[in-house]
Order: structure tokens, then C-alpha cells, then sequence
């Protein structure tokens, strides 16, 4: 278990630093970290979501999963509304930034 721990910690950390990548990006239309540091977050999240999505498409192939009668876009607003929410002083938080 300690390697899915040490992976899902690896991935957790390289997502929350292409958050704050992307804010950079969007509100100061720049990076402010070295450009190799960053290359190496998004090959970090690039390689676990590859990993996921040829799950997630094994799964539709296979059958097994009914047609999903929610719209995923306005399920992904709630949770992402419930977040939002939340209050954090973290310093691992997006909140917190």
C-alpha cells in the first residue's frame, strides 16, 4: 500500500502545483517558476491521468456500466460548488491560496 500512497501523494502535489501554474497562466499570462519544474508536475498528472482515462475507456468497452442518466457537467458543478464552499487554512489547500 505504501507505493499507492507514495504515487497518490506524488500526483496529489504535482496537481496542486499545475493549479497554481495555471493561475500564474491566467492572471499573470506567465509562469514564475523554472519552465523544467513545471514540465515535470504535468508529465507527473499527464502520466496518471493516461493511466486513468485507458481504465475509464476499458470500462465503457466492457459493458458493464448502465447508461449514466445524470449530466456529468452538472454533476462536476455541484461537487465543484461544495468545494468552493469549504473553508481552509492549509497550506496544501487550493483554498488556501
Amino acid at each position: 500500500m505504501s507505493d499507492v500512497n507514495n504515487t497518490l501523494d506524488a500526483v496529489q502535489i504535482a496537481a496542486h502545483g499545475m493549479v497554481v501554474d495555471l493561475a500564474d497562466v491566467l492572471v499573470r499570462g506567465h509562469i514564475k517558476e523554472h519552465p523544467s519544474l513545471i514540465a515535470f508536475r504535468l508529465g507527473v498528472v499527464s502520466g496518471a491521468v493516461d493511466q486513468v482515462r485507458t481504465v475509464v475507456q476499458a470500462e465503457r468497452n466492457s459493458g458493464r456500466w448502465p447508461r449514466l442518466a445524470a449530466d456529468p457537467a452538472a454533476e462536476h458543478e455541484r461537487e465543484r460548488a461544495v468545494f468552493a464552499g469549504h473553508h481552509c487554512d492549509c497550506p496544501y489547500c487550493p483554498q488556501a491560496l
